[in-house]
């Protein structure tokens, strides 16, 4: 290697003159001048020679690291692998089999690399050969059902005579109603499908053609004021698309000597590395050109069996959702940019994509691809494998019984979350409207508003402007007939994507109760037979807090509180306590906190300072009205009531498989918030409340239930509760078998409509005994009672 750049070296240096004096007093003769030059040219030699070996010795061993890492940099990626991303597992509880919710499916990329197909002939057989296979019948058929959506014109210009028959207007007997006339499209109206080919030929021809790379793109979340910045500049070969929020380059249009100074300028713009955007700008030959990814087996076999020379395949792994809709809201998806939204794909995208590959070619100094350049590979690193704590038996009962409950009620939505209070591991976390991951874009379909359809008023409707986009109506459009409205296929279009349970605050209602009575219970404060006189609203500041049935009972127990879930009683319970008190215990239960359960767009609620509470506050948080939570944090709360006293960490995740190394999950518990005596006389005042008060509708026969209903009302936009049917989120929470619970379970219904009888014991309770009645036949628990 040395030899090699000596004589490199050594070639390129220019043999020096020597000029001799005329003076004949200064001229040697003869052999003695012969000599000195010999003498005169050996020194000369042997210097020099010390001198380049020198310099190769710094190049080559005092500097190598550095060339060397330079080196590395010049290289032009071209083609990026994607890693295979890690899988999304769940378990069957009584097999122990794991089934996959989110996967890979594996389908082939084909690219070309011009440089090693020289002859145009050669890439003109190419392109018509690729052409057929890559550009389908089926490609053919969508193009015709959706001409606009087609990659290739595939829509015939019309002719004179009959474009003017297309959407023809007129007026009859001069009113003003119009009639309009569509001529619907035949089979003549588009090309052929050879004709469409022979346009995906050219088009494969005319990208294997391309000599440089005319196209690099430098940013592509541009706004108004960086586009302005960039077009102020006036630079040669940069460009700005206002309607892509793009901004990109021309590289061939850039000179060498402008290269550096467009760099530093777009550095300063964009705020991003001037060495890098130098590197995207400088000119080089195309290498690997894309055609087209997700190839179906049966056309890569057909491609494989061409053995095209410069055209090759490469396997891709693509998420797929085996199970369809089935925890949707847990897993979440990945949108266009392969990139994790919402459930576990969004927490983890990082941790799950794992690590991508790159296929380059080598570059030269001045960064021009060399173009007998070995490729060169850069491996992909597969991401981790999760699995959930979700019995996936459990989550698709209770997804099918949700779904029904509903429709039945006629809700805008419900959600139903089930746990192990003793661990605190998620078993079923499930919301409805539901959507299928492997679809995710169909939640934005609409649909046109049938005559005299009644929609709920929280459903969004719209309408088409002047510009042809969907936009919200006015209230004078909803009762025009003349305006023609859409709806949401599902109603509430990407509203779905949101996980409720997680990422949604409400006020929870009388399923609080059982909660604050826990706290004054272990305060002692009071006990299950401490009584109150119950005869009368209770007047507070402004307001009037009453019983929700209108009914007062006298003097009445804690226990009877509960059963027949009093107001009054829960406010006289909140005075005994105290603002600072129950706010204390209120943070040791973990409202107002993130759970921290590791999943996309946890939410928590709110509890203001207790010196905030005005006397009103303190006691309708009593019975959950003026405080927000989650239903997470409800149900963590509830399991403290069912495993003992215990705050545990909710967790979703069972473990994660990491480069073939398992990492468990531990049960963590956070704190004691109350003792285990306080924890079982909150039990039983709980199966007080199912056995003999409004909870009865969720008992099942032959066990021990402990659970409480919740209603409460939805707080409007002005600041004043709503009223009416639709304005209520009704609830129930309960475990069982109650003394040795397998878990605990919170069902949340939103704005069910079924009249003035639009309770938690009408709509919530029963969805909890059909779960629970599944459930301890699941688990093989004997009836005791």
């Amino acid at each position: 290697m040395m030899s090699l750049h000596f004589e490199t070296h050594f070639s390129q240096l220019a043999m020096p003159k020597i000029a001799y004096p005329s003076s004949r007093s200064n001229y040697i003769k003869g052999g003695t001048s012969q000599t000195i030059r010999i003498l005169f040219l050996t020194i000369f030699a042997s210097a020099l020679f010390v001198i380049i070996i020198g310099r190769l010795f710094q190049l080559q061993i005092v500097k190598y690291k550095d060339y060397s890492s330079a080196a590395k940099d010049q290289h032009f990626g071209a083609i990026t692998l994607n890693a295979k991303r890690g899988e999304i597992l769940v378990r069957d509880t009584h097999s122990g089999n794991l089934s996959k919710l989110a996967t890979n499916t594996t389908l082939d990329l084909v690219y070309v690399d011009p440089f090693v197909i020289p002859e145009k002939k050669d890439k003109i057989e190419i392109a018509k050969k690729l052409a057929p296979l890559l550009y389908t019948d089926s490609d053919y058929k969508k193009c015709k059902e959706k001409p606009e959506e087609c990659k290739y014109k595939i829509e015939k210009e019309p002719e004179l005579e009959s474009s003017v028959a297309v959407n023809t207007v007129w007026n009859i007997d001069n009113n003003k109603k119009t009639k309009t006339v569509n001529v619907k499209k035949t089979d003549e109206d588009f090309k052929t499908y050879k004709e469409v080919v022979d346009l995906a030929a050219a088009d494969i021809l005319r990208k294997i053609s391309k000599e440089e790379v005319d196209f690099v793109v430098l940013t592509r979340d541009a706004n108004t004021n960086l586009i302005a910045s960039v077009v102020n500049e006036n630079m040669s070969g940069v460009f700005a698309d206002v309607k892509r929020f793009m901004v990109y380059a021309d590289p061939t249009l850039i000179s060498a000597d402008k290269l550096k100074e467009t760099s530093n300028k777009l550095a300063n713009i964009l705020g991003k590395s001037a060495k890098d955007i130098e590197k995207k700008l400088t000119r080089r030959k195309v290498r690997y050109v894309f055609l087209k990814n997700k190839i179906e087996p049966k056309i890569s076999r057909a491609i494989k069996k061409m053995s095209l020379k410069g055209v090759v395949l490469l396997p891709e792994h693509w998420r797929f959702y085996p199970e369809n809709s089935l925890a949707a809201h847990i897993v979440g998806f990945l949108n266009r940019d392969e990139i994790g939204q919402y459930g576990i794909e969004g927490y983890f995208n990082t941790e799950l994509q794992g690590k991508k590959g790159t296929i380059y070619a080598e570059k030269d100094p001045l960064g021009r691809q060399i173009t007998v350049g070995n490729s060169k590979i850069v491996n992909a690193v597969d991401g981790d494998t999760v699995i959930l704590t979700i019995d996936r038996i459990i989550q698709k009962k209770a997804e099918e019984i949700l779904k029904k409950a509903v429709e039945k009620y006629k809700a805008d939505g419900g959600q139903v979350i089930i746990m192990n209070p003793f661990t605190g591991a998620i078993i079923a976390m499930v919301n409805y409207p539901i959507f299928d991951p492997n679809k995710y874009t169909n939640v934005y379909k609409l649909r046109s508003l049938k005559k005299d359809e009644l929609v709920e008023k929280t459903v969004p409707i719209f309408k088409l402007n002047d510009k042809g986009k969907y936009v919200p109506v006015t209230k004078d459009d909803l009762f025009n007939d003349t305006v023609k409205k859409y709806i949401y296929e599902n109603k509430f279009g990407a509203a779905v994507f949101k996980n409720r349970l997680v990422s949604e605050f409400y006020e929870p209602g009388s399923v609080f109760k059982p909660i604050i009575m826990s706290i004054a219970l272990d305060a002692k404060e009071v006990e299950p037979q401490t009584t109150f006189i119950d005869d009368k609203p209770l007047k507070i500041d402004e307001f009037t807090i009453k019983n929700a049935d209108g009914q007062y009972r006298g003097r009445s127990t804690m226990s009877d509180v509960l059963a027949y879930s009093m107001n009054t009683g829960m406010s006289f319970v909140a005075k005994k306590l105290g603002k600072k008190l129950m706010f204390q215990y209120l943070k040791d239960f973990g409202f107002g906190e993130y759970t921290n359960i590791k999943l996309e767009g946890e939410t928590k609620g709110k509890v203001d300072y207790y010196k905030q509470w005005s006397k009103a506050q303190m006691l309708t948080t009593s019975y959950g009205q003026g405080i927000v939570v989650t239903p997470l944090q409800v149900i963590t709360a509830w399991s403290a009531l069912a495993n003992g006293g215990k705050l545990m960490q909710p967790y979703i995740i069972d473990s994660i498989i990491k480069e073939k190394k398992v990492i468990k999950a531990e049960p963590q518990i956070v704190k004691r918030v109350i003792s285990e005596e306080t924890s079982s006389i909150i039990t039983s005042m709980n199966i007080n409340s199912v056995r003999r008060g409004v909870a009865r509708p969720a008992d099942v026969v032959g066990y021990l239930i402990a659970g409480k209903t919740g209603t409460s009302q939805v707080a409007g936009r002005s600041g004043k509760y709503e009223t009416g049917e639709g304005s209520t989120i009704t609830s129930f929470a309960g475990y069982a078998p109650a003394l040795k619970p397998k878990f605990v379970m919170l069902v949340k219904m939103d704005r069910p409509r079924i009249g003035e009888h639009t309770w938690g014991s009408t709509t919530a309770a029963p969805i909890f005994k059909e779960i629970t009645e599944f459930l301890l036949k699941y688990y093989n628990v004997q009836a005791s009672s």
